[in-house]
């Protein structure tokens, strides 16, 4: 058997017919869901990384093998992980619910049959965006009843925020608190 160090992190072993007879181990039968070629394996890698002097503890190890005419080749890579590209989670955007109105008469008559069955509403503002207009909803919860009620005069979905915020910088605040409830307010 030889071992050789090949830089801080790689360990190369070089296993001759011999070597795999006394460890009772072949590329066939390497595999380490057998508990008997793991401890095998685990020996192996024990004894080389102590010769060649690098520590493997609380490190990530890459194990490649392959065979070769006289024997088996092990290679050995610790804290292989550090050299790996970083991969980076994409977050979904938070959404919050936004009615659209198409015109000034729509947003009134929708008011109007919302106070007429007494439905109020949470935080909400009023903005005017490319001739539409925008009741923002600040959080994202809406009764069922009164969003049956704006689906019938306006478009309802969800925006993300980079969409809202847009909205909120291209447009015109008509009304910044409870925009629904002064409507309302308004038709006493």
């Amino acid at each position: 058997m030889t071992i050789e160090k090949l830089d801080k992190a790689r360990v190369l072993i070089s296993l001759g017919q011999k070597d795999m007879d006394a460890y009772a181990v072949s590329i066939d039968k390497l595999n380490l869901k057998e508990a008997a070629s793991k401890e095998t394996l685990k020996s192996l890698l024990k004894l080389a990384l102590e010769r060649v002097g690098i520590n493997a503890e609380n490190k990530a190890v890459l194990v490649e093998a392959m065979p070769h005419k006289e024997g088996m080749l092990i290679l050995i890579t610790v804290d292989f992980a550090r050299n790996l590209r970083k991969t980076y989670r994409i977050k979904k955007p938070k959404m919050q619910p936004v009615c659209k109105f198409s015109n000034a008469e729509g947003l009134l008559a929708c008011v109007e049959k919302l106070k007429a069955e007494g439905q109020t509403m949470l935080k909400n503002s009023l903005w005017q965006y490319k001739n539409t207009y925008y009741v923002i909803f600040e959080y994202g919860v809406i009764s069922p009843k009164a969003k049956a009620v704006l689906s019938e005069y306006s478009l309802c979905h969800s925006l993300s925020l980079t969409r809202i915020a847009r909205i909120k910088e291209a447009g015109r605040e008509i009304l910044s608190y409870n925009a629904v409830e002064q409507i309302a307010k308004a038709f006493d």
